[in-house]
């Protein structure tokens, strides 16, 4: 494994004369707020290399992007140069390594996982089959629960780190012809680089709040309290480097934020907030429920509408619908949830929907979707089509 600047330099020489290079992090996180980064595999066609993350922590963190040697730098820089396509599989856990151990996420990239959805090899697709349908590749899987911080790290845990990324370059060259003879190639790239948002990686407390708004109903001095309640945790998580769970539960939050006590005695009656936690963090907690009763007036707590529910009528329809756009999804050899979600039908069904660019304009499909199965929807949803059974198939009939 790569260990010092002299070999990471020497690594970007070889990686910056391709314009398409593969990557792969492995992590431990079930003990922390934030992931871990120990390996990071690196690969062009022709080689593989390990970088070791472990060897180049200085004063490290989790969470603190300078808490790493500035010699992996230039590496970062390759991840980060637009000339260079990253490829990589199920990109989003790797993202989230690079961004919060580095500050930094790869781009541009393609991911497999989504690559092969819009090549009509299935919704979530493992990198083993993957490699198994497209390139006859087997590999051994099975190393999710590994503890990638020993050190030497044992061989077969080497073959298993080369092997993550040793076909990647290949399996990406041969997704993307299929994705050009689609003319799907652009659509890859732009869902690939949903997961290269910095800010999926960033803590909104509001975002949070909000979600948990929803379970229960909350005045306005509730909402400030689950609000204040829900800053304190993400703080302190962040400060320990913990999971949410470890520090204070949901429930607790919401439970703290409807009964808002006054005292550490009423406090330390809540289930959920360990003898430890009350006693570092007792004063501060009360402190933020002090600070949302304050401020409670300036606070405005969301309304949620209620969630659209069908009736006995439309669900009928929606289950007519699912199976029409899941046979389009068949023939045109893409992922249904490109399509069409699920969160879509009901608003489908309830809107005056005439042409494709409709369904673009109010929010139902994607330019992408419009194109492939626009004129079709709106068949059907017009009783111009029919499904009917012939040799044990469903099939779509003109009307």
């Amino acid at each position: 494994m790569l260990s010092s600047a002299d070999e990471i330099l020497e690594l970007v020489t070889h990686l910056r004369q391709s314009s398409m290079i593969a990557f792969d992090t492995e992590f431990i996180r079930e003990s922390t707020f934030f992931p871990i980064v120990e390996i990071i595999q690196v690969a062009t066609e022709e080689n593989t290399w390990l970088v070791d993350a472990q060897a180049f922590k200085r004063g490290f963190r989790s969470g603190d992007p300078n808490g790493y040697d500035p010699a992996l730098k230039p590496l970062l820089e390759v991840f980060t140069d637009p000339s260079i396509l990253k490829i990589v599989h199920a990109s989003q856990g790797d993202q989230e390594c690079l961004y919060t151990s580095f500050g930094v996420v790869a781009t541009p990239t393609l991911d497999t996982a989504v690559a092969a959805s819009l090549c009509g090899l299935g919704d979530g697709i493992g990198l083993g089959k993957l490699l198994k349908t497209v390139l006859d590749v087997t590999v051994t899987k099975g190393h999710a629960r590994t503890n990638w911080s020993v050190r030497p790290l044992p061989p077969q845990l080497v073959d298993y780190a080369h092997s993550d990324v040793k076909y990647l370059v290949l399996v990406g060259k041969k997704l993307l012809e299929q994705l050009e003879k689609a003319g799907r190639k652009e659509w890859a790239l732009e869902l690939s680089a949903k997961w290269e948002d910095k800010s999926l990686y960033q803590s909104d407390f509001e975002e949070l709040t909000q979600k948990l708004a929803r379970g229960g109903r909350f005045d306005r001095r509730g909402y400030a309290a689950l609000r204040e309640l829900v800053k304190w945790r993400e703080e302190r998580v962040r400060h320990l480097n913990l999971p949410r769970r470890w520090v204070a539960d949901d429930h607790v939050l919401v439970d703290l934020a409807h009964v808002r006590p006054k005292d550490l005695a009423h406090l330390s009656t809540f289930r959920g907030l360990n003898k430890g936690e009350l006693k570092n963090s007792g004063a501060a907690i009360l402190t933020a429920l002090s600070r949302a009763e304050a401020d409670s007036e300036s606070i405005v707590a969301p309304k949620f509408s209620k969630p659209m529910v069908p009736t006995v009528e439309e669900a009928q329809i929606l289950d007519v619908v699912r199976c029409f756009v899941s046979i389009l999804a068949d023939q045109n050899k893409i992922a249904a949830k490109h399509l069409l979600t699920a969160a879509k039908l009901l608003p489908l069904l309830r809107s005056d929907i005439k042409n494709p660019q409709d369904l673009i304009t109010q929010g139902i499909l994607s330019a992408d979707a419009a194109q492939l199965i626009g004129e079709e929807l709106i068949a059907i949803m017009q009783g111009k089509r029919a499904l009917t059974i012939r040799n044990k198939q469903v099939e779509i009939m003109p009307i």
